[in-house]
């Protein structure tokens, strides 16, 4: 779901777009299809993120579901004037070409590749250690995080909603606004400001 391998994809679609911001307008849909009464979150979404600059970037998710694009079961694809790249977290790429798809450039497997969370430990202790910025910055993470929690509650109130990167809120929506926090139990609390 959007809040669990989303979470990697999101990242990897905003890093290749090459923004550094919220999007301004965010719709989304989904429902539950194989997991029915069984949790909150579809099974099944799609969220269209529009930023300030024009550039769209779009989530699909469909779990459960055998037909992958070119037989790999997640990533991105992104779209160009010459062709289309697929490309994956689990450290796999493909280029193609023209009207007929041809295969371009590609690299790695198309399956599950190795264990990238002992490196990903060992980046972050060493970046506690030294002081040093790990490879996930905090402010790159709160950019992606971003759009799993935007991608949830337009699903959750089903419409249309109009974001403001610079507050991080939505103007005059006080329904969306009241979901972008919760109340939490003392002594546990996020200071304001952050």
């Amino acid at each position: 779901d959007i809040g669990d391998d989303g979470a990697h994809d999101l990242d990897m679609a905003r890093w290749g777009l090459g923004v550094k911001t919220h999007p301004v307008r965010i719709t989304a849909h989904g429902s539950a299809v194989d997991h029915v009464g069984e949790w909150e979150y579809p099974d099944n979404m799609f969220v269209a993120y529009q930023y300030a600059d024009g550039k769209v970037l779009i989530y699909e998710e469909r779990a459960w579901t055998p037909y992958g694009m070119h037989g790999f079961d997640s990533g991105n694809a992104c779209y160009g004037t010459e062709g289309y790249m697929i490309f994956s977290r689990r450290g796999y790429f493909q280029v193609y070409l023209g009207p007929k798809e041809e295969e371009g450039p590609g690299m790695g497997s198309r399956g599950r590749v190795g264990q990238p969370a002992p490196a990903h430990m060992a980046n972050f202790l060493d970046s506690v250690r030294s002081g040093r910025e790990p490879n996930a910055p905090a402010d790159v993470a709160h950019l992606s995080c971003g759009l799993i929690h935007l991608g949830e509650i337009a699903y959750r109130l089903g419409r249309v909603l109009r974001f403001d990167p610079e507050t991080e809120t939505f103007p005059g929506d006080a329904e969306a606004n009241a979901l972008l926090t919760k109340e939490y139990r003392s002594p546990w609390t996020v200071p304001d400001p952050v």
